[in-house]
């Protein structure tokens, strides 16, 4: 290898060590390997004639020890490559395996590693990994010599082979959260802000240790996010994809910020506290507290329900009425179609309204229910009158090919995203907004998709921001709804659907009804992030069915509940007397929500509670010709942190019968003084049972607690 920047290593048949710092290198004189040690884990690169392979990643900690990735060096995982774009326009993958590289600095906690005159393009690629407390920074250049080529995107780092362990899991961010257990049989490939990449990170476990994968920046960059099956290959993986600003155009091109890679002790809860802490270099990350936000309206706060449908004439508003009574607690109405035109057409021309559109909101209003009407944040029908008036096609984005962008959904029209970076879109949704909040009188606007859809590539050169990558599509989005937040009244909101995070400190709830597990099991990821600190509400779509199957609907609602979102977003036709058996549920839930609403809407989620029993329950479904028999667990659980410090868990019991459980509690729910407590007792708010716990052993405490049919509770922790 020759002499390092510095120093000259002599490699023989036994090995040399040399210690920098915490980084530690290791050779011998058939591999050299290189090798990184950090708070808990370490990270070995070998030198395989040249050729620089990722051979393992592992977290060492005292009650575990475990390979997050281990390198095949006879077939490895490319740990970088590069999209090059050739004179004709022909895209070619260059990788760590198609050329020899060399380590050119090994100091100072930080490997780094160059590779020169790669073809297509005579790039130089230098690369490097470096300390950064209990993990690693992984920064990125690439230059092309070539002028005739272009660079496009970048994927860095990828780490691969993922062991395929029974234990080993996934952990993605999509919606409320999503684990899966089958590495190879998941592709989770999305681009980050989106509803299937809320926030941008991913993270592998064992249930005791795990792996972190993260972009932490405030400039607000698209990233996309992959992990699963690698491939043809029977291999998982994880990485991290980069668009280059200037896709096509540019020969050069500097990662503008560092991926994160984090080993730690835990599973999905600790990986969510992972990215708490790490997001509060942005301004998306570091909101407040809800109790401590001054830009979120009263009626808001109070929330417990939200009902969904039609609000336009005296029977549409009546039945919203009377679906709030019913309830007793604060509700607010999602309403749509509320315009003339139909859904999903000849967007955005929302107005004129229907013509009883304004006098039932006020009438709705009257009787303490905010209204909130859904505009669309993103799309435009090309077939308009406006789309020409306007010249709308200069302001849509361009694809890669000078073609707008086509999506089309149950409507069968062609719609076109629009590039939110423009002045035209900006000041479009603007103007709806307005009208609609100072005109019309609503209290909120539903502004649809801002945070579901995906960041778009745009090519479009006359809008102003650079080509396919960059920054403008977050802080264009941001720019819209500053201008919106300075028209929109002091008790009044802006809300969007689902849940991704660059613009939380510009919105004020969060539609959440997309998660899909796909063959997943669903995780309070988010909550752990940003529990108390963002309002959720809804939880997944109530679908045909859900409510004559029972136990469909009252699955999503005992999730939201001990989820800390919002209720509802059901429609008016749960009062029919066909389902008043799931109306009183909802109704018990709402009551036992409103009454421990300083843990579940303003709270800190603690760690997933550990229980034994419960039962399941069953239920049957069509899929095609066939019923398939489905089953899930019959309670559910959660606990909180209140902002005065109360401990309370919430639970829910979703079967028609009492269902008794062993709840067992440890410091991670009762605190660090877990083991001097002399007694630990569960009190239920609004009256009702006390249960004393056990004392098993060392701060572990347990009791038998009965959940009723049909039954949602929430206690507080009373400890001496």
């Amino acid at each position: 290898m020759g002499r390092k920047n510095g120093f000259c290593f002599t490699f023989a048949v036994v090995s040399i060590f040399v210690v920098c710092g915490f980084g530690t290198l290791a050779a011998n004189a058939a591999h050299p390997a290189y090798s990184l040690s950090f708070d808990s884990g370490r990270v070995v690169f070998e030198d395989r004639d040249g050729i620089i392979v990722l051979t393992r990643l592992e977290t060492l900690l005292s009650d575990s020890q475990a390979a997050w990735i281990i390198g095949d060096a006879t077939s490895p995982v490319p740990f970088w490559t590069v999209s090059v774009c050739d004179k004709d326009g022909h895209k070619h993958l260059v990788t760590t395996n198609d050329s020899p590289g060399e380590i050119v600095t090994s100091e100072n906690n930080c490997l780094s590693f160059l590779w020169k005159d790669l073809e297509p393009g005579k790039l130089q690629v230098t690369a490097s990994v470096s300390v950064k407390g209990s993990g690693l920074l992984w920064d990125f250049e690439v230059e092309l010599g070539d002028e005739e080529c272009a660079l496009w995107d970048i994927v860095y780092p990828e780490l691969g082979r993922i062991p395929l362990t029974g234990k080993n899991h996934g952990i993605m961010p999509y919606g409320w959260g999503v684990q899966h257990d089958d590495l190879l049989g998941v592709r989770h490939n999305r681009v980050y802000p989106s509803a299937a990449q809320a926030m941008p990170f991913l993270a592998v476990s064992d249930g005791n240790a795990g792996l972190y994968l993260g972009v932490h920046e405030s400039a607000g960059y698209p990233v996309s996010f992959f992990i699963g099956k690698r491939g043809n290959e029977s291999a998982a993986c994880m990485k991290v994809r980069h668009d280059v600003e200037g896709m096509g155009i540019a020969k050069s091109y500097k990662l503008p910020y560092s991926v994160e890679t984090v080993t730690f002790a835990g599973d999905w809860y600790e990986a969510g506290r992972i990215y708490r802490e790490k997001a509060k270099v942005t301004p998306w990350g570091k909101i407040p507290p809800l109790a401590k936000r001054k830009d979120i309206p009263q009626w808001l706060l109070d929330t417990d329900l939200w009902v969904v449908g039609s609000c336009h004439d005296d029977e549409t508003a009546d039945k919203i009425i009377e679906f709030a009574k019913y309830f007793e607690v604060p509700t607010s109405a999602h309403v749509y179609t509320w315009h003339e035109i139909p859904f999903d057409d000849h967007y955005p021309e929302y107005f004129p309204a229907k013509p009883g559109f304004q006098d039932a909101v006020k009438k709705v209003q009257a009787a303490g229910i905010a209204v909130m009407p859904y505009i669309n944040g993103r799309l435009w029908d090309p077939a308009t009158d406006s789309w020409a008036a306007k010249n709308a096609q200069d302001a849509c984005a361009i694809d890669e090919n000078g073609e707008k962008y086509v999506e089309i959904y149950a409507s069968k029209v062609a719609l076109s995203p629009m590039c939110p970076f423009t002045e035209l879109w900006q000041d479009t949704v603007f103007d709806l907004v307005n009208k609609l909040l100072n005109e019309v009188g609503v209290r909120a606007v539903y502004i649809d998709q801002i945070s579901a859809a995906s960041a778009k590539q745009c090519f479009s050169d006359q809008h102003g921001h650079p080509v396919g990558g960059g920054t403008y599509w977050i802080q264009g989005y941001r720019e819209l709804l500053r201008k919106c937040l300075k028209i929109v009244p002091d008790d009044a909101a802006l809300t969007t659907e689902e849940n991704a995070d660059p613009w939380n400190d510009q919105l004020h709830a969060w539609l959440m009804v997309n998660t899909q597990e796909r063959g997943g099991e669903l995780i309070p990821l988010y909550p752990v992030v940003y529990g108390g600190r963002a309002i959720s509400f809804g939880f997944q779509y109530i679908h045909g069915g859900d409510l004559e199957k029972h136990f469909p609907f009252r699955l999503k609602m005992a999730r939201a509940f001990v989820y800390g979102s919002q209720l509802g977003w059901v429609g008016t036709q749960i009062l029919n007397e066909e389902h008043r058996t799931e109306a009183e549920f909802l109704k018990d839930l709402c009551l036992a929500r409103h009454s421990a609403r300083d843990a579940l809407q303003f709270g800190e989620m603690l760690p997933p509670i550990t229980f034994e029993g419960g039962g399941r329950v069953y239920w049957k479904e069509k899929a095609g010709p066939k019923d398939v028999q489905y089953d899930a667990p019959a309670v559910s659980a959660s606990a909180w942190l209140t902002p005065n410090g109360q401990r309370q868990i919430a639970f829910v019991n979703v079967a028609d019968d009492p269902r008794s459980i062993t709840l067992k509690l440890n410091s991670r729910h009762l605190g660090e003084e877990a083991t001097k407590l002399t007694e630990v007792t569960l009190s239920q708010i609004g009256g009702g049972a006390q249960i004393s716990l056990e004392n098993v052993q060392d701060g572990n405490w347990q009791a038998q607690i009965e959940i009723g049919a049909l039954d949602g509770c929430v206690y507080t922790i009373v400890m001496q």
